[in-house]
This record gives C-alpha cells, structure tokens and sequence, in this order.
C-alpha cells in the first residue's frame, strides 16, 4: 500500500474503498481523505462493513471497517479520524447516543464497545465469552437511551437499561444470525429485528416480550423467512420494509401483513446486499447488489438501475440527515 494509507492488516484491494457519496445518482465522490496529525493519509483501500449518524449533527458519520476498527467524520465524509483506542478489527455496527454526541456504541466480534468521552478512549462496555459468537448489530432507544439492545449471530438480544453497565439477554432463537435490530422512530417501545431464516422479531413494550412474524411472510414465499435487513419509513407511521432471499417486501401495518415489490429482477433471483429508505420522502427506496445500484421514486412501482460506482460489492447504504439528504454507499471487502 502507498505511504499514508490506512492498513491495518487488510489486504489492499485496490483503490475503490472508502465511502462514496451521491446527491443525484448520477455523479458519486469518493470520500477517502484521512487525518494523521500534520500529513494527510487515504481509505480508498479499506472495506466499510456499517455505516450510521449521529442523530443530532448532519456532518457527523461513522464507519465500521472490514479490518481497520472505526472511522469518524465531522464533516460529512469529507475527512476520517480512526480513533487509537478502535483503530483495528472488524467493526460491523455502531450506534450513536441520541443525545449527548459524545457517547457512540460499536461491535467488534464479540465485544461491544463504547466511547464516552469523543473517541478519545474506548472501553469495553460487554464481552461474551464464546469466541466463536459474534454481535452484529446495535440500537440505541431514542426516548430513553439508557436501553441499548444487541443482536448475536446465534440467536441472542441483549439488552442494557442503564447505559451498557450491565447485560441480559431478552430473547434467545437458538442457531438463528440475527442480523440488524431497528427502533420504531415513532415509538422507541417497538422494535424490530431481522432473523435470517425465521422472519422477523418484534417487541411493542421495550423488549420484555417479543413476537415471531414468521406465518405471514411465509404466505408470500418461503423464501421470506431468510430475512436480512428490516428498515423503518421514518416519516411513515407502522410502514417497515424487508430484504430477504426472495427480494423485498413492504407492511403498512407493524408487519402484520406484507406485499412484495416488483423488483427489476425476478424473485429469488439477485442478492440484495443493502437498502435504505429516504428520510424525508417515503417514496424514494434505493438498494444495491453487487454490481448495481437500483432507485424508486414512486415507492416501489418502478425503478431504474445504475451502476455501482466501485467494483466490490456494498457494505451498506444510508442517507444523512442534511437539508437535501444525500446517499452514502459503503464498498464492502474484496473477493
């Protein structure tokens, strides 16, 4: 790798790393600018496995990568810190306080670790033992922060109601990768998380008890039930999205029941890899797979496919939260 790049250990990958940025679709810039004290270095080698806001700052953005711990901007990707104390492993969540900017949350293999002081340090705030699990998502509940829940790739939701003190886990799916946990922005009581291969979870009094919506996705496709992503329409009340193996569905009803989309391509046909919904206009969903990225502006009647500005495949989408909101796409690790 060239002088002042960031490596860490991974394997260069070629220079369509980092993170890219669109206002339009059309036009992307690749965001790969890192700050080391008095030179400049670059990212555009290092794979980005998660992506997530500050919720009280537009300019600020975090990065979970592939090998090289976490990024952080303040500025809207324009530059990266990699904070000594998480400058190293696989970070594939993070989740920023909703209120006190300092505080953010991040997953690396089977700790959960935790920043309250701006990065300057990081402890960890949970361990789990098994050295073959792994989290692999965070959420924060907004009305009250103090809970934070955590998903495990064999099964586990942990939950925290006092600041990542302590941990208990609140419902178990044995041998089942949950992969991401999502807040109801409307009301922080209801949760939702995506159970690959046996649907969705979902919690309506802060994770006490928790529902299995399996039958009704069953009723679509089998297929349904390999459920990757579940996003909520932010300016939507119980509308909630989707992806799994068969493509992707929407409820209008806290997912009590579900109506596919008419994707480009045919069902069970394309790996989506990320989606995101827009946050201020509930028409407009965007996804990606590994070659293309593929936008509605009518909610799902049609779409229209562009390429993917890198050649490896997406680590995530998100848009930020600026007056006219731009898309973030993260380039995932190599093949």
């Amino acid at each position: 790798m060239g002088q002042g790049c960031l490596g860490g250990g991974q394997p260069a990958g070629g220079p369509d790393g980092g993170l890219f940025r669109t206002a339009d679709m059309e036009n992307w810039t690749q965001l790969t600018v890192l700050n080391l004290g008095k030179q400049l270095g670059s990212i555009a080698n290092v794979g980005v496995s998660a992506l997530a806001l500050d919720p009280q700052d537009a300019g600020a953005l975090y990065a979970g990568t592939v090998q090289n711990g976490l990024l952080y901007s303040l500025d809207g990707g324009e530059s990266w810190n990699n904070p000594a104390g998480l400058s190293k492993g696989r970070v594939v969540a993070i989740a920023a306080h909703p209120k006190d900017k300092c505080v953010v949350y991040a997953a690396r293999l089977n700790q959960i670790m935790k920043t309250e002081n701006c990065h300057r340090d990081w402890e960890e705030a949970f361990f789990d033992a098994r050295t073959d699990k792994r989290f692999t998502a965070i959420a924060i509940d907004w009305f009250n922060p103090n809970v934070v829940y955590a998903t495990t790739n064999d099964g586990d939701i942990v939950r925290s109601s006092n600041n990542g003190e302590t941990w208990n886990v609140v419902h178990r799916l044995d041998g089942v990768e949950l992969r991401n946990i999502v807040v109801d922005p409307h009301d922080s009581r209801v949760v939702y998380v995506s159970a690959f291969g046996q649907g969705v979870l979902k919690t309506t009094d802060g994770g006490q008890n928790w529902t299995q919506i399996r039958d009704a996705l069953s009723e679509i496709d089998s297929k349904t039930r390999r459920s990757k992503i579940v996003a909520i329409d932010p300016s939507t009340a119980n509308r909630l999205y989707q992806v799994s193996d068969y493509g992707i569905l929407r409820s209008d009803d806290g997912g009590g029941t579900w109506t596919a989309l008419t994707l480009p391509s045919p069902p069970d046909s394309v790996d989506i890899l990320a989606f995101a919904v827009h946050p201020k206009n509930p028409k407009q969903l965007v996804y990606a797979t590994e070659q293309s990225v593929v936008m509605s502006t009518d909610a799902g009647q049609t779409w229209t496919s562009k390429r993917s500005p890198t050649s490896r495949p997406p680590g995530a989408l998100l848009y930020d939260l600026s007056e006219e909101p731009r898309l973030y796409f993260a380039p995932g690790e190599t093949k």
